[in-house]
């Protein structure tokens, strides 16, 4: 008998890929059609209101814009990721921008901030390097919290067409994974890099800005999205899984310890209430109690002895009614 060698991520990898490449080109596809309208867009309001000249914080509108539909990307190439080969592109594209549309439409302007926040602050640090060396130290930061604030972006989108979450959770969550599972986003980060590594080497050689433009928005239209998408998601979905489970039976187990508690004080309340209150006449001697206005210590106080009496008789009464009430043990 003999044992099957156990497969290596890149090579599980590789194979959902390329043995689903039609369904990723589909969904490329499906995604070229809006991205075509909101790039022809953006492009005639920079020439026309910058003649020519390209605005960034202009430009990057195209996040809000498309986010919506980029979820029909993200809901595909997870499904491809976690192995499911039979995934039905167009129903389960258009299913997902319907079911997440206003999600992420606010997950678009957040990305939007960052992205633009982001670029702007590494680029103005990058232009004042010669001013100081504590600009370096800016720039350090900067590059580190952008890339946190990345990793946290690997996880907002996938998360939000996996779990029916508030969004404060969905932040929250994906912000603490963008430094809980550190490997797993190098590893998607190598795996990017190394897709635009292929695209730029396509297109490095190419002198004519017509024929450059052609090649960049056929990648575009074919390939970057949902590829990229795939390999971040392959990184990500298993550990974002294993920590949301492990949440969610911490969880389960805090809640049935806390029901579990306040039951016992509710069943101990109860038998308390089931049983009467005697008090404790152990400091007198009852024997010696006269129906009288008399007073008698008592307790730390004076007490009348008819009053001490009369409590001494309700309490036998009670004890005596309780008893019978109580079961027979010989029936």
């Amino acid at each position: 008998m003999t044992n099957e060698r156990k497969r290596m991520r890149f090579e599980v990898l590789l194979e959902r890929y390329f043995s689903n490449f039609h369904r990723i080109l589909l969904t490329n596809l499906l995604f070229a059609i809006p991205s075509a309208v909101v790039f022809g867009a953006i492009y005639a309001l920079n020439h026309a209101l910058f003649h020519g000249a390209i605005s960034l914080p202009l430009t990057l509108t195209s996040i809000i814009l498309l986010f919506p539909f980029y979820s029909g990307v993200v809901l595909v190439c997870r499904n491809i990721a976690r192995g499911d080969n039979k995934v039905a592109v167009v129903k389960t594209f258009f299913s997902a921008i319907k079911d997440n549309f206003l999600h992420f439409l606010v997950h678009g302007i957040v990305i939007y901030i960052i992205v633009t926040l982001s670029v702007l602050a590494v680029s103005v640090y990058v232009g004042f390097l010669s001013s100081g060396w504590f600009f370096y130290v800016l720039l350090f930061f900067s590059i580190i919290i952008a890339l946190l604030l990345l990793y946290t972006i690997f996880y907002i989108p996938v998360m939000s067409v996996t779990y029916d979450l508030p969004l404060r959770y969905i932040y929250k969550n994906s912000l603490l994974m963008s430094f809980g599972e550190f490997k797993n986003n190098v590893f998607a980060t190598i795996a990017v890099g190394i897709v635009f590594g292929i695209c730029f080497t396509a297109v490095a050689f190419i002198r004519s800005a017509t024929v450059l433009a052609i090649v960049v928005a056929l990648l575009w239209a074919l390939l970057i999205p949902a590829t990229v998408t795939y390999m971040i998601v392959f990184f990500t979905y298993d550990g974002m899984t294993n920590i949301m489970r492990n949440k969610e039976d911490i969880s389960g187990e805090l809640t049935e310890k806390i029901e579990k508690g306040l039951k016992e004080q509710e069943d101990k309340k109860a038998a308390q209430a089931a049983q009467p209150v005697q008090d404790d006449f152990s400091d007198i001697d009852i024997s010696s109690l006269k129906d009288t206005d008399d007073y008698i210590f008592h307790n730390g106080k004076m007490v009348k002895q008819s009053t001490l009496l009369k409590m001494i008789r309700e309490q036998q009464e009670k004890v005596g009614e309780s008893k019978a009430d109580a079961p027979d043990a010989s029936e």
